[in-house]
């Protein structure tokens, strides 16, 4: 008895003992493990750790890099703050956290920022028709009756064409910018109705920026610098459309050259944004970080706003991936999924590529600033590196060919955007952002947050392909003709003979070089893309172009007056008649492209 009542009283101390050490894991586990998630990143690096971190990142990829600026936000403090590399490789001139880089279209988070500042003050309603804002008559392309919301300029969702790099920038600064006129002349075609496509849009929101102004009663360019700029000291940024208010910045910004992937400098970097609200900031990203510090403050304060429920509202989910409860926008923001939930903005530049990436939840964020074009190495690689991995799954039954929603329709481009036209296999779908299917059919997918792709049939691929082989013959017919000219005038000359000719040979002869020369134009007009050219030296090109029209249907119509009129050979006939069909296939297919605007 005795005994078994000691054992009893020993399983009663071991049981006290154990259940003591249980509560007291259960309290330290959760205490650890929040303390190591407020002291790591998202992807697990210690941040004691992090400056480090980055510094083998760059030293790893030091023969792919001229200049990157990298800044890290945590708690409303900055943690990292530093520059590598050359801000001009030609002057070994080094970059430094004072070094000044394009935003790019992370200034559109200016333009977000600034319109639910309104908001808050009743002057703007996010779900209103913004032609109540606008004057009257503004639009003249509109296509649809549905009204054309803020929400859609912030979701670029308002069914408007893309429009070309050379439309997007121009090169030679004008000191007589108007942001209403300039969009007023520039307006797009709608092409999807509002809401139903998602087609990245510089024109919304520049026009956005345009309403900012209207309401403000101040130009875009001084409500940011008086209600953003100044209230977060960031002393070491414009978004002026030229940099006109700060020339300190401007010479700095003159100091930094863009590149190439591949390291090769790239000429007239420093182009001027059209919709300048969309893309003209240019600063350092140290004040960039001052930015995103605004967007994470760490208590109830916030500068931006005069409600803290205003930011919140500006940092949620405004719109989400088609049937699914994925978030893809927040105002304007793009969200994506690491492996944290995260908002972030893009930046691309003639020359400069920038990124801003940060997860409200934890309050950390990076800001990655280069001086290289469509640059991915810091742009993506390091940030995953930081923030993890993005994966995105979908289940697909089907596959086939689709086309960017951003795209011009009614411009010498939209040429070069069918010829863009891309098979996605089951696998690519499988990892596109989001899948719209029924039936097995895919109906649309999205690559980005930014961009939906539309499905193109099989048959309309094949009947662009097709499409080209009139073209491509009647080429071939005008480089053969003109050619077969050249020799036969060189014959005759060698053999010191006459060239017979008839009073037509000068017109056909006329027009097969002049579709020759539309070849050679075409020719330098694709090449001359990749490079921003600005739309005013393109003006010439595409002017020839619809010269050859009036040529090729003046050609036609003198060939079948000259025909009734007058007798020629089989062979001269059946000559003028093929140069005459070559010349019709050309004008159509310079007319059916929208080669001449």
């Amino acid at each position: 008895m005795q005994m078994n009542r000691g054992y009893h009283t020993v399983k009663k101390v071991i049981a006290c003992v154990l259940s003591y050490i249980f509560i007291i894991m259960a309290i330290a586990v959760p205490a650890h493990a929040e303390e190591e998630q407020a002291e790591a990143t998202p992807s697990r690096i210690p941040l004691s750790k992090l400056e480090e971190t980055i510094d083998a990142y760059v030293a790893s990829y030091e023969k792919y890099t001229a200049a990157v600026s990298v800044v890290a936000i945590k708690d409303g403090k900055t943690i990292v703050n530093k520059a590598y590399g050359y801000a001009d490789m030609e002057n070994q001139r080094k970059a430094d956290t004072s070094t000044v880089f394009e935003w790019a279209s992370i200034s559109k988070l200016l333009v977000y920022t600034s319109v639910m500042q309104l908001v808050e003050q009743g002057k703007l309603d996010l779900e209103a028709d913004i032609q109540e804002y606008l004057p009257e008559g503004f639009f003249k392309k509109l296509k649809y009756d549905e009204p054309i919301t803020l929400m859609n300029l912030m979701h670029h969702n308002a069914g408007w064409e893309d429009q070309t790099a050379s439309e997007v920038y121009y090169y030679e600064e004008n000191e007589n910018y108007d942001l209403g006129e300039t969009l007023r002349e520039n307006e797009p075609k709608q092409i999807y109705k509002p809401n139903s496509v998602v087609g990245y849009s510089n024109y919304s929101v520049g026009l956005a920026g345009y309403i900012v102004e209207l309401v403000s009663g101040q130009s875009y360019y001084e409500y940011v610098n008086q209600h953003i700029f100044e209230p977060l000291h960031m002393n070491d940024t414009t978004v002026h459309p030229t940099g006109q208010d700060r020339p300190d910045l401007v010479q700095r910004r003159n100091e930094i050259e863009g590149y190439t992937k591949d390291l090769k400098r790239i000429p007239e970097n420093r182009v001027f944004v059209t919709f300048y609200p969309t893309g003209a900031a240019i600063g350092t990203a140290e004040d960039l970080g001052k930015f995103l510090a605004a967007l994470m403050p760490v208590d109830d304060s916030h500068v931006l706003f005069a409600k803290r429920e205003t930011l919140d509202e500006m940092l949620s989910t405004s719109l989400y991936y088609d049937e699914t409860s994925i978030p893809r926008f927040a105002h304007g923001f793009a969200e994506m999924e690491y492996w944290v939930p995260t908002l972030l903005h893009e930046g691309n530049l003639k020359g400069f590529s920038s990124k801003v990436v940060f997860d409200p939840e934890s309050k950390f964020g990076m800001v990655v600033m280069t001086n290289i074009a469509f640059e991915d190495i810091y742009y993506y690689g390091l940030i995953k590196e930081i923030f993890g991995d993005n994966v995105n799954s979908n289940r697909v039954t089907s596959e086939g060919y689709f086309q960017s929603a951003r795209r011009a329709a009614a411009r010498f481009t939209n040429l070069f955007t069918f010829l863009d036209i891309t098979k996605f296999t089951k696998a690519d779908l499988a990892k596109s952002y989001n899948v719209v299917e029924h039936n097995g059919v895919v109906e649309k997918i999205s690559v980005t947050p930014y961009i939906d792709y539309l499905p193109v049939s099989n048959l309309k691929v094949k009947l662009i392909y097709i499409s080209y082989i009139p073209v491509a013959l009647a080429i071939i017919f005008s480089l053969c003709a003109l050619i077969g000219y050249l020799i036969r005038m060189l014959i005759n000359k060698l053999h010191k003979r006459g060239n017979p000719r008839t009073n037509f040979d000068k017109y056909h002869l006329a027009i097969i070089f002049a579709g020759v020369v539309l070849l050679i134009n075409l020719f330098i007009i694709l090449s001359r893309l990749p490079s921003y050219p600005a739309y005013s030296s393109l003006r010439i090109n595409l002017m020839f172009n619809l010269i050859y029209v009036v040529l090729a249907v003046a050609y036609l119509g003198l060939l079948i007056y000259r025909l009734r009129k007058n007798s020629y050979s089989k062979k001269q006939k059946m000559m003028y008649i093929l140069s005459g069909i070559s010349a019709f296939i050309l004008a159509a297919f310079v007319l059916g492209w929208h080669l001449y605007v």
